[in-house]
């Protein structure tokens, strides 16, 4: 029986950079990360590949513990275009066309780029082992967690899968948490690490809401209206953050704008008052035309260890111990500031 779905979107292009190695890195990830903790046949990913031309299914290199368990739904271009309307990547159409075709007891929604950790996987399963509990009732809660973020230095690097999955293993606690209590704001307005609950849930409230086809707000929307009938739990506090976003922003500027040169889009406009439980047709998620569930059933030798990209990786290790050992001088001794300022011939 398939416990957890998780749902992710993407499309065959080179989104940011090195989109494809970040995709697969994701679901290979995932997946060996499951086997490791047993949680393996109880897993199932959905990719809902929006408008690709040469579908992604036919181009990415993925374990052999993907064949049977990774699944795609690819949208058409001629679909893909009439749905979007003037939206470059609809997010919460691809996600709903994903959802409604899950069979997991409960369905979780990650990006194309963050890689699920081995023990997630193994709390969740010892959490649903014991539940419901006083504090929770997985099956009447929105789950929600906060991801950490793998530098873009590494990121970038498009490393084997070996050595990003001993990077991430060594240096997780490192990672940034990216959260919006940072300024002010309710856990759930932060990037997303996972957003999770019942299947009967999504069934009930059909979904991110469709009209949301720009960028942001989207989770916030669903968790809002989520409140009307469900418990918001913060999930980090029984999994914690064992989710990693592989950067693709280059600098803090793109970064807070979600808007790099490469991804000029259009923003959602937050809306906190008169929502309702659930705000799409029956036909939420694709539902009104037939795209079926194609199963993965193929694999391909990935990329073995090198001497070019261990050069890569250390050099990666020495400049975040560099970044990590500089923040720490800074928030002990607030003198250092001004001196190291006056040092620093970037500024």
């Amino acid at each position: 029986m398939v416990l957890i779905s998780l749902i992710l979107c993407s499309r065959n292009d080179s989104y940011m950079g090195n989109s494809r190695w970040r995709l697969e890195t994701s679901i290979n990830l995932a997946l060996l990360n499951a086997k490791k903790a047993g949680f393996l046949d109880k897993l199932e990913i959905i990719v809902s590949d929006w408008g690709s031309e040469v579908p992604l299914k036919e181009v990415l290199r993925l374990v052999p513990e993907a064949k049977g368990r990774v699944k795609f739904i690819h949208t058409p271009m001629d679909i893909a275009i009439l749905e979007q309307k003037d939206s470059k990547f609809p997010e919460v159409i691809a996600l709903n066309a994903a959802a409604r075709r899950a069979s997991g007891e409960y369905i979780g929604r990650i990006d194309n780029d963050t890689v699920v950790g081995t023990e997630f996987f193994r709390k969740f399963a010892k959490l649903h082992r014991n539940n419901p509990t006083d504090d929770i009732d997985l099956k009447d809660s929105f789950l929600f967690v906060e991801r950490r973020s793998v530098p873009y230095r590494i990121s970038r690097l498009s490393l084997p899968l070996s050595q990003i999955n001993w990077f991430i293993n060594t240096f997780r606690k490192f990672f940034k948490i990216e959260s919006a209590t940072d300024w002010g704001k309710e856990f759930w307005w932060s990037p997303v690490g996972i957003m999770m609950f019942h299947r009967d849930i999504w069934q009930a409230c059909r979904g991110y809401d469709e009209r949301l086809i720009y960028w942001g707000w989207m989770e916030g929307d669903l968790a809002l209206r989520l409140n009307q009938k469900h418990q918001i739990v913060e999930f980090s506090n029984y999994v914690r953050h064992d989710l990693y976003h592989l950067e693709h922003y280059s600098n803090l500027v793109e970064y807070k704008d979600r808007n790099g040169a490469a991804t000029p889009r259009k923003k959602n406009t937050p809306k906190l008052e008169g929502l309702n439980y659930n705000e799409n047709s029956h036909s939420w998620g694709l539902g009104n035309y037939n795209i079926p569930l194609q199963v993965y059933s193929s694999s391909s030798i990935l990329r073995t260890f090198n001497f070019l990209s261990s050069f890569k990786i250390i050099f990666g290790i020495l400049l975040l111990v560099k970044d990590k050992a500089l923040d720490l001088l800074l928030s002990k001794i607030p003198s250092a500031k001004i001196f190291i300022g006056r040092l620093n011939p970037f500024k």
